[in-house]
């Protein structure tokens, strides 16, 4: 069995043993990490941390220098990477030499789509990623621009026109998915956005709406109660119960680095809370097993609610749908 198989095996079982024990034994790396290229975004989506201007740490893109000594380290241990946190990836002005680094390590982004132009198409095509996901949040522009605030719905919807024929051209592997975060203002365009991704051959799927203000609830949340991350109750979106009060697969899983290298438990920790270690200065196998992380894992496996990022975590919830 191939170490990469053989990391997430263990990972598996130290999480089981991890959740009866609150001991902390986790495997040497896990078998998924995100890499945040760019901290900066060319939107203003009103419940991202990014695009409300609250993201509290500094908007910077990843030196190539640090990602190609995580890339290294990583090889052969996981079995996939994000390269994808806060910002648009895409904006990086190195963004196809960096993926280049993680050739082979099953690579996936998630855009806002605004960079499809004819030439990044080509080079996507022939990109080492597996897998696009791109933000369609809206059929018609006036719906698309409610949450996708300063987008070009029509540039978006060329660009992936021409991303899809380009890779039906060039034979590429590369899986193109449309994602359409939910909200009261656009699911009444679902099944058209639906019906577009089928006409030119792209996944899609259904993603149910975060929130940053609970109090907001009622200006966001769908009328289709399925699809609403969080249910009513009182003036704000609350759990709804089925969030588990102790333990997080998260912990023992996966990771998230930074553009400026700090290692953090989880994409819920937006603002770099909840800092591990720093890429820069320690290898990432000894964040990963090192104290400071031990103990995090430890305080979640007790409680979860004693630990701000947990309360806004979708684990025990449907997040995603097909139609």
């Amino acid at each position: 069995m191939a170490p990469r198989y053989l990391n997430a095996s263990y990972s598996l079982l130290s999480y089981a043993g991890g959740r009866y024990t609150n001991i902390s034994v986790p495997a040497p790396l896990p078998p998924a990490v995100s890499v945040e290229l760019s901290s900066c975004c060319n939107l203003a989506c009103p419940e991202c941390m990014t695009g409300a201007g609250l993201l509290a740490r500094k908007a910077s893109f990843i030196s190539y220098r640090l990602a190609s000594d995580i890339a290294t380290q990583l090889r052969g241990h996981v079995l996939s990477t994000w390269l994808s946190f806060q910002g648009e990836p895409m904006m990086h002005p190195e963004f196809f030499r960096i993926a280049e680094l993680f050739r082979g390590m099953n690579t996936v982004i998630s855009t806002n789509g605004h960079y499809l132009d004819r030439e990044n198409c080509i080079s996507l095509a022939g990109s080492p990623l597996k897998k696009i996901i791109i933000s369609y949040d809206g059929f018609s522009p006036d719906t698309y621009s409610i949450y996708r605030r300063g987008g070009d719905h029509a540039l978006v919807t060329e660009g992936i026109r021409m991303l899809t024929s380009t890779v039906r051209e060039r034979k590429s592997g590369l899986k193109i998915v449309l994602q359409y975060l939910v909200h009261r203002h656009n699911e009444h365009e679902v099944r058209a956005a639906a019906a577009f991704a089928a006409s030119v051959r792209a996944g899609f799927r259904i993603k149910s709406m975060q929130l940053l203000d609970p109090e907001r609830a009622g200006e966001w949340m769908p009328a289709d109660r399925r699809k609403a991350r969080y249910p009513l109750s009182g003036g704000g979106a609350r759990p709804d119960g089925r969030v588990p009060s102790a333990g997080c697969f998260r912990m023992w899983t996966s990771a998230v680095i930074t553009a400026d290298g700090d290692v953090v438990p989880c994409c819920y920790d937006k603002n770099a809370a909840h800092v591990m270690g720093n890429m820069r200065n320690s290898t990432f196998r000894d964040i990963w097993v090192g104290n400071e992380y031990r103990i995090f894992r430890e305080k979640v496996m007790r409680d979860r609610r004693l630990t701000d990022i947990c309360s806004n975590c979708p684990q025990g919830r449907r997040i995603f749908f097909r139609r």
